[in-house]
């Protein structure tokens, strides 16, 4: 057992089982075609509102796509196993959040045009949108492995993981749409850029080790 044969099954397993993903990004494109409906459209009101709702939107995605990544680790003794054979566990659960990670952005940056075109995002923050997107969601899904991570012994956790990591996202919430926003107003937004990916590089740091702690508490 090896670190790259682990990453490899995780890759393999992530696509085998598409569900996963799949309802998340649903879940981000239901969010999307109903807050205009259940709010307001005016044109004016969703291309002020448009990256927020977008950033609300990936949140809440992030925690879905991550929901249940320990839990059958947790179930049939891999995380024993890992231990056995001299791995760290924090590196196999930063690659296993990686690989979920790529999974989810790469169809998320697909859908980000034609949700922009939707929402009245206007054209010329699309690409800022998009660079906050990069540069914040892989800290969402770190924060989010930390609540996957404490839950992952329950059966239904997923009320108790939103309750866990929502208080976590807001830094990156409202720097990542301060970016945005300085943009729109013709600001340089590399301040908030950096501030974002400075939470990052701390969240990376922290995460794994985070995890590592929690899997092999609920392990024993």
């Amino acid at each position: 057992m090896t670190y790259s044969s682990i990453f490899l099954s995780e890759w393999y397993l992530t696509f085998r089982r598409k569900q996963d993903i799949a309802n998340s990004i649903l879940f981000f494109l239901v969010v999307i075609v109903l807050f205009p409906i259940g709010v307001s459209a005016s044109p004016s009101f969703l291309a002020s509102a448009s990256v927020g709702i977008i950033w609300c939107a990936a949140s809440l995605a992030s925690m879905l796509a991550l929901d249940g990544i320990f839990k059958e680790d947790l179930r049939d003794g891999s995380i024993d196993q890992w231990r056995m054979n001299g791995l760290m566990v924090s590196i196999i659960v930063l690659g296993k959040v990686l690989i979920r990670w790529g999974a989810f952005i790469l169809p998320l940056l697909v859908l980000i045009p034609f949700c922009g075109v939707a929402l009245s995002l206007p054209e010329d923050l699309m690409f800022e949108t998009i660079v906050s997107l990069l540069v914040g969601t892989p800290t969402l899904f770190l924060l989010a492995a930390i609540g996957a991570s404490i839950t992952a012994s329950l059966r239904n956790s997923a009320v108790l993981m939103t309750l866990i990591v929502m208080p976590l996202y807001l830094p990156v919430l409202i720097f990542s749409t301060g970016y945005v926003k300085a943009s729109e107003l013709g600001v340089s937004g590399i301040g908030q850029l950096a501030i974002l990916a400075a939470i990052f590089l701390i969240v990376l740091l922290i995460s794994p080790f985070f995890c590592a702690i929690s899997l092999k508490a609920s392990a024993e």
